[in-house]
């Protein structure tokens, strides 16, 4: 009798009990439960299949990776492996991967298009199962490139208008244009948006949504209400250079004659830095100085006062772009779909209605 317990635990089974069960060689268990073209007679097949079910046996999708065979990688390629964003949309992802029996592989490519086109080749040249990519790039062809090479792909994140290739797409233009009728109506007027250098797609429409929603409101947007930072790609991207990105932002909106009312920041990480940086500087948030992110990272509603965001759905991004990657495995390359996801507004902390009144001590 095998010993099933250990510890108190039960013992995970293993490739090797599902052939004994089956009365099978170790090799004859293992094409069946890999999805092996290998010949295996039909009721050996079924006694293996059965042993599996009854032994809860799971597969160890890592080692089949490993070990060659049907490849079971999906490459998910990202901006940044640090951004918390970026985290709670491949927690989502590893998710369905693993229900799915596939290792999701995670590459940053901090935002560099030459280092995307590397990874890429990567995916063609090793026949990745799929690919889900969040590009800063995205030229004619390369979804030909993939589809010959047998790689389905899904892109998400940063908008493009290839109608060519699969997407989970955010409505950056309207989560710009919320913002500013968000901090209008709010009481504000003299607003600025604070960013890093405007050099990707998702950036440019937060831009001009922001734009649209303040001249729709009635208010003007001139260049002096753009705060920028220019960063350089030297450095790649992380969480800490948003983080210090919006330092220098916050250094820069103190250094004006007067302060703004409120500040719409292109991230969350940035608007942490914002925040750090007024906030050690003696002004207040958001009692002389409101600041509104934009992502709704978890690390947001830690911070004192808890961040005031515009969610674009990081987990719900993940999840959705992996399920339609397996349907597309599953349907061909042939089926094309498009899915945008609208922005919420998550209200905290930091916005203050300019209509409330301040409690003082006394």
């Amino acid at each position: 009798m095998r010993a099933g317990m250990a510890g108190g635990k039960k013992k995970k089974a293993t490739i090797k009990d599902v052939a004994e069960m089956a009365h099978v060689s170790i090799a004859t268990a293992s094409r069946v439960l890999s999805g092996s073209d290998y010949p295996v007679k039909e009721e050996l097949k079924s006694a293996i299949l059965a042993a599996a079910r009854k032994l809860d046996y799971r597969p160890n999708v890592f080692g089949q990776l490993l070990r060659g065979g049907r490849n079971k990688q999906i490459g998910v390629v990202v901006p940044s492996i640090s951004n918390p964003f970026y985290n709670q949309l491949f927690a989502a992802v590893q998710k369905v991967c693993m229900d799915q029996g596939y290792v999701p592989i995670l590459y940053s490519s901090h935002s560099d298009w030459d280092m995307e086109k590397h990874y890429i080749d990567m995916l063609i040249h090793y026949q990745a199962a799929g690919a889900l990519l969040s590009l800063v790039g995205w030229e004619e062809g390369m979804q030909k490139r993939l589809e010959e090479a047998g790689v389905p792909c899904v892109l998400f994140d940063q908008p493009h208008e290839d109608p060519k290739v699969s997407s989970i797409d955010f409505d950056f233009y309207s989560g710009g244009r919320l913002a500013a009728e968000y901090l209008i109506g709010a009481g504000h007027r003299e607003i600025v948006f604070a960013t890093g250098t405007v050099d990707r797609p998702s950036r440019k429409k937060l831009l001009e949504g922001f734009q649209a929603g303040m001249e729709l409101r009635g208010c003007s947007f001139g260049e002096d209400q753009l705060v920028v930072h220019h960063t350089g790609r030297e450095s790649g991207a992380s969480a800490m250079k948003d983080y210090r990105c919006g330092q220098e932002l916050g250094e820069k909106i103190l250094e004006r004659p007067y302060l703004p009312e409120a500040v719409f920041a292109i991230n969350d990480m940035m608007a942490i830095g914002i925040i750090k940086k007024l906030e050690t500087s003696g002004v207040h948030v958001p009692v002389d100085i409101s600041v509104l992110g934009f992502d709704d990272v978890e690390f947001g509603e830690m911070i004192v006062p808890a961040l005031t965001t515009i969610s674009q759905s990081a987990y719900r991004t993940g999840e959705l772009a992996a399920e339609m990657l397996f349907e597309s495995m599953e349907q061909g390359s042939g089926m094309k779909r498009r899915l945008m996801l609208e922005p919420v507004l998550v209200e905290r902390d930091s916005v203050r209605r300019k209509h409330d009144k301040i409690r003082r001590n006394h």
